[in-house]
């Protein structure tokens, strides 16, 4: 049978619709297993980054800010000479905290440091970027929580009682750990004060 021109084919046999089966490479929320792996990859790298930046932070403050800050003329001396005596006179307060990280204080040397530490990292972005992204994380967190524990004392009390324990309760060869307390209780130096 012809029909017209510029009208539409009537219908033939009708097609019998069959569900396709699923895909057994797709995965959850239609990521490929590819995908998958590699979210997977950046997931467990960033949980990595966290915990090597919290392990950094124990062992930087241990040994280089609280170990080679001991010697006199030493780069680091300003961690126990200007923040913990700091700290001490003004009740957990550090007045190099208050205003931008600009000046040679405590707190402009301290993002001296976490600067070098992100500089140091980032040729390892394009390899591993969820242990990069992780580590940096890690460091934004440990810089502005260390910043607001020593600009309001009755915050860093509630919210991080190990760095207030460090700093008010006798403990400055405890409880290293500022951002989170994992290395201390990983290394056994997290103290827990009686008051």
């Amino acid at each position: 049978m012809r029909h017209a021109p510029g009208l539409a084919e009537p219908p033939g046999p009708r097609a019998v619709h069959r569900p396709t089966p699923p895909n057994p490479v797709k995965l959850s929320a239609g990521l490929s297993g590819e995908a998958m792996e590699t979210l997977i990859g950046h997931v467990a790298g960033f949980l990595l980054g966290m915990v090597v930046a919290n392990a950094g932070e124990w062992t930087v403050h241990k040994y280089i800010l609280h170990g080679l800050g001991r010697q006199p003329g030493s780069v680091w001396n300003y961690h126990l000479n200007e923040h913990h005596r700091s700290a001490l006179l003004h009740g957990m307060v550090d007045p190099g905290y208050r205003g931008w990280p600009i000046r040679w204080n405590t707190q402009g040397k301290e993002v001296l440091l976490l600067a070098s530490i992100v500089l140091l990292n980032l040729p390892l972005l394009s390899f591993v970027p969820g242990y990069v992204a992780g580590l940096y994380c890690s460091l934004v967190c440990y810089y502005f929580h260390h910043r607001k524990a020593h600009l309001d004392p009755a915050w860093a009390r509630r919210n991080l009682p190990w760095h207030w324990e460090h700093h008010m309760v006798g403990s400055p060869e405890a409880n290293w750990c500022t951002t989170w307390p994992w290395f201390d209780w990983v290394m056994g130096t997290r103290v827990r004060s009686r008051e």
